[in-house]
């Protein structure tokens, strides 16, 4: 009875439309990525793979964390007047700075030395540049109604987005190619983020009068943002670093096209983790001076993510060889041995990690992630130098793992010594 009724409490918070709204969200996002591989030839996958990449780069930099800022500060202010004004600031000077990243993109697709046997990004770059203020207005708007504890909502509107992109995604590939699949994230991505910010912004902040903020308030948000975009951008370029560098170094478009499919099973069991995740954040937000609430919760959360993803890794890993032939055909079947070690280091990452990191951000507590990540990171670029040469494709694979348990173990001595030590 008693379990019922928890069950029946997590449901009506919208915890069970979280976690399947993300999984389903996910899973239509990874089913979409399978077909439009299948619709690309491996040197378009590898080339659309290439200009996604450096996308990746500037998107770290969106909005200088602004947007992970209304995930914090809309949560722990209780005045509507106060949300409205946080929301508007934020919503301005992220765009702002977006276009500003956009346009320097640009400038740089003209500029930067792009190998032979990807010179048609070049042409590329300013299209999807064109993504960047849309795509995290987007966010800022999904983020916003996570904020107010709009669970359901949340989840439905995530996963109309997502669906509806990822069509858009299939359709562009088949009408034309890689450029139909930039333009289709471009022009979905605009429409949405519009249409969301004028419902969020009649639905939240109807009537609401916009109360300035003081100057040491947005100094603590812009901090805050930025040191968050810090760490998200460490924690982006593990993966954006071993596209990168296996690009410089080997050259060969077909061997980024094998590492890219093989990362594609590991990458996603951070469904389970992020589900989890995204459901938890403002409530550790909202109790964090509860030193107890949070003890008692981080236990429950921790010993769940790593449960579920460690099973799933496991069970990923038996199965190998006729998912990958499912899903990809025979000419990728050499990826097996691959993507088994990258299981492993996404049970590191997603089942350890990620937990841990994601807890500390809710918190306020993101200064711990961002060391750990800056030292993360000169490690794997430093392994990848060492091994790539050697090992090819499978040096990624190894250092991955051993930098994801370091910073694991890292995070969580953190946690226990701040949380737990007496």
């Amino acid at each position: 009875m008693i379990f019922g009724n928890k069950i029946k409490k997590l449901y009506n918070k919208g915890a069970l439309h979280i976690t399947i709204g993300t999984f389903v969200t996910k899973f239509v996002a990874f089913f979409g990525s399978i077909v439009v591989v299948r619709l690309l030839s491996k040197s378009d996958y590898g080339m659309m793979s290439y200009v996604e990449n450096i996308y990746s780069y500037a998107l770290i930099f969106a909005g200088f964390g602004l947007s992970n800022g209304i995930l914090r500060y809309l949560v722990i202010s209780e005045e509507k007047e106060k949300k409205k004004s946080i929301f508007n600031y934020i919503i301005k000077r992220s765009m702002i700075i977006n276009v500003a990243i956009g346009a320097i993109l640009c400038i740089l697709s003209t500029i930067l030395k792009i190998p032979d046997n990807y010179s048609a990004v070049r042409y590329l770059i300013p299209t999807i540049a064109l993504l960047l203020p849309f795509q995290d207005l987007l966010n800022e708007s999904l983020y916003t109604v996570r904020a107010f504890f709009r669970n359901k909502m949340y989840a439905y509107m995530a996963f109309i987005s997502s669906l509806v992109l990822i069509m858009g995604r299939i359709i562009g590939a088949v009408v034309s190619g890689v450029k139909g699949v930039l333009w289709s994230r471009v022009l979905i991505n605009s429409i949405f983020a519009i249409v969301l910010f004028v419902y969020i912004s009649r639905v939240f902040f109807p009537r609401e009068r916009v109360v300035p903020l003081q100057k040491e308030q947005k100094r603590e948000i812009n901090i805050y943002s930025f040191q968050y975009m810090i760490t998200n951008g460490f924690w982006a370029l593990f993966m954006l670093n071993d596209t990168f560098l296996l690009g410089i170094l080997l050259n060969d478009p077909s061997r980024l096209a094998d590492y890219k499919v093989a990362y594609v099973l590991p990458g996603n069991i951070s469904i389970f983790a992020t589900a989890v995740g995204v459901f938890v954040g403002p409530y550790f937000a909202k109790n964090e001076k509860n030193k107890d609430w949070v003890k008692k919760n981080f236990k429950k959360v921790y010993t769940l993510s790593a449960g579920i993803v460690g099973t799933v890794a496991v069970l990923i890993a038996l199965s190998a060889k006729p998912l990958i032939q499912f899903m990809y055909g025979e000419q990728y079947l050499n990826v097996v041995g691959l993507m088994r070690i990258l299981l492993v280091a996404a049970f590191f990452n997603s089942g350890l990690r990620f937990t841990t990191a994601n807890i500390l951000a809710s918190m306020g507590e993101i200064k711990y992630n961002m060391i750990v990540s800056g030292v993360g990171i000169v490690v794997q670029v430093i392994l990848d130098f060492l091994l790539i040469p050697h090992l090819g494709v499978m040096a990624v694979a190894i250092s991955n793992c051993f930098v994801f348990f370091l910073m694991a173990v890292t995070l969580f001595s953190i946690f226990y010594k701040k949380y737990f030590s007496k």
